[in-house]
């Protein structure tokens, strides 16, 4: 799980101002992530800003200190149930005082008020439990006709849309060696440092990629392209709720992922109130099987 967020971290700070820079004069940005899980811990929430186009940016030079920051459980009609306090452990990086465990379908509010007074919110729903049912073959042969399959309960969602999920592919015993081809090019041919491909994560699984049975069940197939190692892997699946959604579909245009023109490509989609960001949340459920050469 913490390299899916690693992944959507380097997104987030590659990508957090693109289209800022269209306005005739730069405008500052704070940036707030944080992300729930199901089941869970509350997390660190890191506080920066953005930076002129002319600037590199880093997480640690660009850090904000002295905020107030809070996570809330909200009621159904978006009043608070509860607050949960965070205390500074570094410049930019805050951590709850107290161990919560982040309940599935219920709703949070990301509360951050700057030294200035600038206030950034976002509110998360985070999806339903849900667990695999099919038991995992021991062995599968890579890119065989027999994929990685998963057959799983549904994830409720606040909103009565498809479930959208993204696999994470956590390799156990990672070597150069056991590379996958398209992953060894990577690593050989553009100087790709081999620790970002321990955990791998895929793109967006919708409904178009996967199989609704009879008795509700949801049957998942693993892109082939998800597996960077052979050997054994824990294949991680996530259910993702909309913010997740949102900017993971409007980095993939921005990206290049579209046959949209330029001044048809949507600004990226943070779905947070006087900032930018990402404030998301999952439910996950793990399962474990050995990936073989062909």
């Amino acid at each position: 799980m913490d390299k899916f967020i690693i992944l959507i971290t380097v997104l987030l700070t590659t990508l957090s101002g693109c289209e800022l820079y269209e306005q005739d004069e730069y405008e500052e940005y704070y940036v707030v992530e944080s992300y729930l899980v199901a089941n869970g811990n509350l997390q660190q929430v890191r506080v920066s800003t953005t930076s002129p186009i002319e600037e590199s940016y880093s997480f640690e030079n660009n850090t904000v200190s002295g905020a107030s920051v809070e996570i809330q459980k909200l009621n159904p009609d978006s009043t608070v149930a509860e607050r949960y306090q965070y205390i500074q452990e570094q410049p930019g990086i805050y951590i709850p005082t107290d161990s919560i465990t982040i309940q599935a379908a219920q709703l949070y509010r990301l509360s951050v008020t700057t030294q200035n007074g600038r206030e950034v919110t976002s509110t998360t729903y985070v999806p339903g439990n849900f667990e695999t049912i099919n038991e995992l073959e021991p062995r599968y042969v890579y890119q065989s006709p027999e994929q990685v399959e998963l057959t799983t309960t549904p994830s409720s969602y606040i909103t009565d849309r498809q479930t959208y999920f993204v696999f994470t592919v956590n390799a156990l015993d990672p070597s150069t060696n056991a590379l996958t081809p398209f992953y060894a090019d990577q690593v050989d041919d553009e100087d790709t440092d081999i620790e970002e491909f321990y955990i791998n994560s895929s793109g967006i699984v919708n409904e178009g990629n996967f199989e609704i049975n009879e008795d509700g069940t949801i049957t998942l197939r693993l892109p082939w392209i998800g597996v960077a190692f052979y050997g054994p892997n824990n294949i991680i699946t996530n259910a993702i709720d909309d913010n997740l959604y949102d900017f993971l579909r409007s980095h993939g245009t921005q990206a290049g992922g579209t046959t949209l023109s330029p001044g048809e490509i949507q600004n990226i989609r943070y779905n947070v109130n006087g900032g930018i960001g990402v404030f998301g949340s999952m439910s996950s459920d793990t399962n474990g099987t050995f990936i073989a050469r062909p």
